[in-house]
């Protein structure tokens, strides 16, 4: 009787054991699905291949192609000492610590344990290797301007090195997102030229398998460091075409999951349906630079007034139309130190009431002033690149809108020598200007000394000293949000648009598809065809 007991007592132990342990499979395997894949989706059916695309094809190895699509593509199959995030805030990929030993240099210490994909480990070697072809190699590659301050790479032991600046260069940390290739991979050959630039090796979370004239095959890197983002595909297809119109077809036929567009009628090509369309924040910045040095632009009360006569909308719809938006400042494409909305709403009754303040009286459809017994009408010119019809228009815009206002605007169209001149001796009133923003959140263009709008201003002085010399977060945030205040209340610039770019993906594309101008395929990991 006792043993029937005890059997029936180990019969139960073992199926409540087995019925937890498939209870706990079933959670685990749920809360992959939850985390990985779209609610709309299941296990069985979504697809592990992802099909991308290339145009104009030049080749594989990253320093040396100067195609787009390429460039953004490299980014996994090859990686960076530090890489950019989606609010383009600086994280360790194969460097794992980088420490600023003085204002000149810094000591990086690499990873350990990370593999190229042909099994060998990644030194400090390699990183000597594409530092010197990037420099010395005799190529033309997009990454030179990366390392354009750097004096000299020392080696300390396989995995740590120093790199020494001839100059301070601001958050110089964002300069090290280049591609790191294989000293071993191309020992004793032309870099240029070698055969093995048709499917040269990285670290990334892919790898090229096979190459041909009209695809490029890739496949998951199964010994890739990063095991927390392992990704969903095994393999990619990167189809290569002669020419967009081919492309967009291939697209439009649903042979392509995901394209990044170059025009903006994409409409014209492939119709409205079966696809969706995210619109993105370029890097390229217009925005007009006040000399606060100049006779009548020397009044803040002037600059603040111009700020809230402006009507940026207005701008955009009148003269540049789809594919451009307001743009208050350079760091508003979704940069992590952008901490405070900087749009100044256009408010006439605002900006006269702040000339009047200030001592300016509006008499007959002008604004004046008396300055040392003089009366000085509130007069002054925009200049312009005359070889941009574009700004030429916007240029035009702005002046009938200030001079509705009353004040009294001309445009002045300069060629481009003279044009390069006047920026470099701020011989300008205004300047209608614009820049392509870099990925760091450094501001030295606009306040450092010798900035463009000829800016002075001793605590600006001191907060960029304080931001170039930390790199303590809360520390900041807090000087930056500072010197919004400051360029809100002095106003040396008035951000006026940036033009925005776009990718187009296939509905059966899934996952998180968040691009930014540094990467397209910042979660490909989470990607995958339903």
């Amino acid at each position: 009787m006792g043993n029937n007991i005890l059997k029936y007592l180990f019969i139960v132990i073992v199926v409540g054991l087995i019925g937890f342990g498939i209870y706990k499979m079933n959670q685990d395997k749920s809360q992959i699905t939850n985390e990985t894949i779209d609610q709309t989706s299941t296990l069985s059916t979504i697809q592990t291949d992802l099909r991308l695309a290339v145009c104009n094809f030049d080749t594989m190895n990253p320093l040396l192609s100067n195609n787009r699509n390429v460039q953004e593509i490299s980014k996994i199959i090859f990686e960076p000492l530090v890489t950019l995030n989606e609010s383009y805030k600086m994280q360790y990929c194969l460097a794992e610590e980088i420490a600023k030993t003085d204002e000149r240099s810094y000591v990086i210490k690499l990873r350990k344990g990370v593999l190229f994909q042909d099994g060998t480990e990644l030194t400090a070697n390699d990183i000597r290797f594409t530092i010197d072809t990037i420099l010395k190699g005799g190529i033309n590659t997009v990454y030179v301007s990366n390392l354009r301050n750097l004096a000299e790479f020392q080696e300390i032991d396989p995995y740590t090195f120093k790199l020494v600046l001839s100059e301070p260069v601001e958050f110089f940390e964002y300069n090290l997102t280049f591609p790191i290739l294989s000293q071993t991979y191309y020992e004793g050959q032309d870099f240029a030229n070698t055969e093995k630039n048709l499917a040269p090796i990285g670290t990334g979370m892919f790898q090229i398998a096979n190459v041909d004239s009209n695809v490029i095959k890739l496949v998951k890197n199964e010994q890739y460091w990063d095991i927390s983002r392992m990704p969903m595909a095994k393999e990619i297809s990167i189809h290569l075409y002669g020419s967009a119109s081919e492309l967009y077809n291939a697209f439009k036929n649903g042979e392509i999951d995901i394209v990044d567009v170059k025009i903006r009628n994409v409409e014209e090509y492939i119709g409205s349906l079966g696809y969706k369309k995210i619109e993105y924040k370029s890097r390229n910045y217009d925005f007009l630079a006040l000399n606060t040095q100049s006779e009548i632009l020397s009044d803040t009360a002037v600059r603040k007034a111009i700020s809230k006569i402006i009507d940026k909308n207005n701008v955009i719809a009148s003269c540049l139309g789809a594919g451009y938006v307001v743009s208050n400042f350079s760091l508003d494409m979704g940069n992590w130190l952008y901490t405070k909305d900087l749009n100044v709403q256009p408010n006439a009754e605002e900006a006269g009431q702040i000339l009047i303040n200030s001592g300016w009286e509006y008499k007959n459809n002008k604004w004046r002033k008396n300055m040392d017994g003089k009366n000085i009408e509130l007069a002054f010119t925009i200049s312009v690149n005359g070889n941009q019809a574009q700004r030429i228009a916007v240029a035009e815009n702005i002046k009938n809108q200030l001079t509705n206002f009353g004040m009294q605007v001309s445009v002045r169209q300069l060629n481009n020598e003279t044009y390069q001149t006047s920026l470099e001796n701020k011989n300008f009133d205004v300047m209608l200007t614009g820049i392509e923003c870099g990925f760091s959140p450094s501001l030295a263009t606009f306040f450092k000394n010798g900035n463009i709008a000829n800016y002075s201003n001793p605590q600006v002085a001191e907060m960029m000293n304080i931001i170039s010399n930390t790199s303590d977060e809360n520390v900041l945030y807090d000087n930056y949000n500072k010197l919004y205040d400051s360029y809100l209340e002095e106003v040396p610039y008035i951000g006026l648009y940036r033009n925005t770019d776009v990718i187009i993906y296939n509905q059966s594309l899934a996952g998180n598809i968040k691009p930014n101008a540094f990467n397209i395929y910042g979660n490909i990991e989470k990607w995958y065809r339903q």
